[in-house]
C-alpha cells in the first residue's frame, strides 16, 4: 500500500476541534509533543471523525506538533486492530517525517485498499524521535 499512500507536513494554521490524543504521560512544556489530532476524510483538516465508510477514499491524520526543532523525526504507524481480513493489530504501513521548527500540522494519509476498507476497529500509533507520542481510534463500519 505504500505506493497508494501519501505523507506530507502542512505548515498550515492547525485547526481546532480535534480529537484527544492518548498518551502515556504529559508532557512538560518547552519538550516536544503532539498537540490535537484530527481524523478525518478531508485534506484540509476540517470535520474530526470517529467513523469511516468502506469506501472513503483516503483517511488522513493531522497533528498538531508542539514545540519542534528542526529535524525532529514524527512517525505514523497505521494498525489494524481488529478486522475480519487481517490478523489482530496488523501493521498497514507506517512514515516517518523529519520536520522543521516553523512546521506546525503533520500531515498522514492512507488511501482506500483496492477492495475498499475492511470493516473493523483502526488505530495510528504516533511517535517523535522513535518514542511513543500517543495513539488516536477511528473504526470502519458498512
Amino acid at each position: 500500500m505504500s505506493a497508494s499512500k501519501r505523507t506530507h507536513l502542512g505548515i498550515t494554521a492547525f485547526l481546532a476541534g480535534g480529537l484527544l490524543l492518548s498518551t502515556a504521560a504529559p508532557a512538560l512544556a518547552g519538550e516536544p509533543h503532539i498537540g490535537q489530532v484530527v481524523v478525518t476524510d478531508s485534506d484540509n483538516g476540517k470535520d474530526s471523525l470517529e467513523s469511516f465508510a468502506t469506501d472513503t477514499a483516503k483517511i488522513f491524520v493531522h497533528a498538531q506538533l508542539v514545540e519542534m526543532a528542526d529535524g525532529t523525526k514524527v512517525g505514523a504507524a497505521w494498525i489494524a486492530e481488529k478486522t475480519e481480513v487481517a490478523p489482530p493489530n496488523f501493521r498497514i504501513d507506517g512514515s516517518e517525517l523529519s520536520v522543521a521548527s516553523t512546521d506546525n500540522v503533520a500531515n498522514f494519509s492512507l488511501s482506500k485498499p483496492n477492495a475498499g476498507w475492511p470493516v473493523g476497529d483502526y488505530r495510528v500509533e504516533l511517535s517523535i524521535d522513535g518514542n511513543s507520542a500517543g495513539v488516536v481510534r477511528f473504526k470502519v463500519a458498512k
